[in-house]
């Protein structure tokens, strides 16, 4: 493992440029669920600036830009609650405009615009490393297994906690409140330096993150233009209520309509209950204090904690697939389908979802496995919704793709057959969960959760992968206007160091490539794997991983 010399030269909290009138917002149904999720969270390794203005102070630059770039994203530096109380009467004065569904146990809003705002964490930091220790060029050819472990970037994120809407908001030693993002900046030797910015994921996914970012270097660009104002107008979507409103039937009724949550427990999505699964369970799971006088009913399963050792080693690698061996592998998928010809279209990333989720079921010695194994796939909702690409929440679901071992890794079948068939089981998991009926009846059962962070979609270890995907999120697509061609050596995304989390998203363009408009495969796929290390062995020396 490289060891670099790293030191925070500055913290503090940074606030809009224009003070916000005060205001609560109720978060949508599936932002309430996320809120134990780990935040979302990226790291962008940047090239050296080329700016060669007289007295040009780089800190106060991303200072200043980030100031301005807040005005419109005031929710990002406020205070997220929850409703913790089943009690209409005992409910906090800023919810009161908020519509029924809304007003029930664990439901999250912002409330931004006070005088106690928390405001953004804003880190400036050194260090000794170079981005060439930190993710050399060649990387993708030179390194396609590449074990991220030996240079870790954890220095590069900023340590503050970011405020959880169901946990104590207790302030720091000098009494200044959890936020709800923070950012960091670091110099590096070379010149170079790293941007990284992480959420609270209710109130934004990887591609609100993202949008945001490139908000952020618009406003950069605008400033070194020496452009007066005013300043480019930045239009994010937020209004949670788009999302709810496409709920079944009316989710401010007294009681669910029972044909509909029959309806809901037919979706390949797994209800995993929290309140239930104390037995095994490594951490402490702690039954909400308004719930803990009554009977609690199960109203889901337990989760299988003897399929997942959370003591037992992770190793992380990223893997890199050319844009020729993503090729390859999605014309074994289609090979004498009917690919082209209706529904069941199967796209680049079912099959490069496909083949990891096989490398990874082969290397646990799956092969033979006749039971149910998952891929818990975090499925983006903003196409299907025909949400805008700018619309800022968390507007996704993570779905249950079920298949056996033997389905998955069997050596009896050929990799053209094995391709196609998990490819499809893939895409028509895709395709039932991305119809409008399907999410509108899981909006409508999410409504009526008895607390919508009780019920867990997803689980680790042996049986399981929980995939995340930013493929088309526009990582790359970042430029704050600092340098010249390249801009953005590699961006890493933060997922938990958890055994079965898995990331798909693209590969860094060429050095002298400046067009980011192709297909998202064009540069390749990067595809960050963790994994239990006896098994990530197995993983990495697998003939089949990279495609001849």
């Amino acid at each position: 493992m490289i060891s670099n010399q790293f030191h925070v030269v500055v913290s503090e909290r940074i606030f809009p440029n224009t003070i916000p009138t005060e205001n609560s917002v109720a978060l949508s149904l599936i932002d309430a669920t996320t809120v134990n999720f780990s935040t979302s969270c990226a790291i962008w390794l940047c090239e050296k600036p080329d700016t060669k203005r007289d007295g040009f102070d780089f800190t106060d630059h991303f200072r200043r830009s980030l100031r301005i770039a807040l005005d419109a994203y005031p929710q990002w530096t406020g205070h997220l609650r929850s409703i913790m109380s089943r009690d209409p009467s005992q409910l906090p004065a800023e919810t009161a405009k908020f519509a029924r569904h809304a007003r029930r146990y664990g439901r999250v809003y912002v409330h931004y615009g006070t005088s106690s705002d928390p405001g953004v964490e804003f880190v400036t930091a050194k260090s000794t490393a170079t981005l060439d220790t930190l993710c050399p060029a060649s990387r993708p050819t030179e390194q396609p297994i590449y074990n991220r472990q030996e240079v870790p970037l954890d220095d590069l994120v900023p340590s503050v906690a970011i405020a959880n809407a169901v946990q104590p908001r207790l302030p720091d030693e000098a009494g200044v409140l959890p936020p709800l993002m923070a950012v960091q900046i670091t110099q590096l030797a070379c010149g170079g330096f790293a941007l990284s910015a992480k959420l609270g994921h209710p109130l934004g996914d990887i591609s609100s993150l993202v949008h945001f970012v490139k908000d952020w270097a618009t406003i950069s660009r605008w400033i070194l233009s020496g452009s007066i104002p005013p300043a480019p107008l930045l239009e994010p979507v937020f209004d949670p209520n788009q999302l709810d409103s496409i709920a079944a039937a009316d989710i401010n009724a007294d009681n669910p309509d029972p044909e509909i949550l029959k309806q809901a427990a037919t979706l390949p999505l797994h209800r995993h209950d929290w309140w239930i699964s104390t037995v095994g369970c490594p951490w402490e799971a702690v039954i909400p204090e308004a719930y803990r006088l009554q009977e609690i009913h199960p109203i889901g399963t337990s989760m299988p904690w003897s399929e997942w050792d959370s003591k037992s080693p992770v190793s992380h690698y990223v893997i890199h697939l050319t844009y020729e061996q993503v090729e390859t592998i999605w014309k074994y998928a289609i090979k004498g389908s009917s690919h082209e010809s209706g529904a069941l279209r199967i796209s680049r990333h079912d099959t490069v979802l496909a083949h990891i989720w096989s490398c990874i079921a082969r290397a646990r010695n799956q092969h033979e496995d006749s039971g149910p194994i998952h891929c818990d796939l975090t499925l983006g909702l903003r196409p299907a919704l025909h949400l805008e690409e700018r619309f800022v929440g968390s507007p996704s679901m993570m779905v249950n793709i079920e298949m056996t071992g033997t389905q998955l890794a069997s050596s009896k079948t050929t990799a053209d057959e094995r391709m196609r068939d998990v490819s499809q089981s893939i895409r028509k998991t895709v395709n039932q969960m991305t119809q409008s009926a399907a999410i509108a009846t899981h909006l409508h059962s999410l409504a009526y959760e008895t607390s919508p962070q009780r019920i867990w979609q997803a689980f680790l270890g042996t049986r399981h992968l929980l995939v995340t995907s930013w493929a088309r999120a526009g990582v790359y697509e970042v430029d704050f206007g600092l340098s010249e061609l390249p801009k953005i050596r590699y961006a890493e995304g933060v997922i938990p160091d958890l055994d079965g989390c898995v990331l798909i998203k693209e590969a860094p363009p060429p050095q002298n490539v400046d067009d980011l408009g192709g297909s998202w495969t064009e540069n390749g796929v990067d595809v960050s794997v963790h994994l239990r290390a006896q098994d990530m062995e197995r993983l990495i020396k697998d003939p089949l991983l990279l495609p001849k």
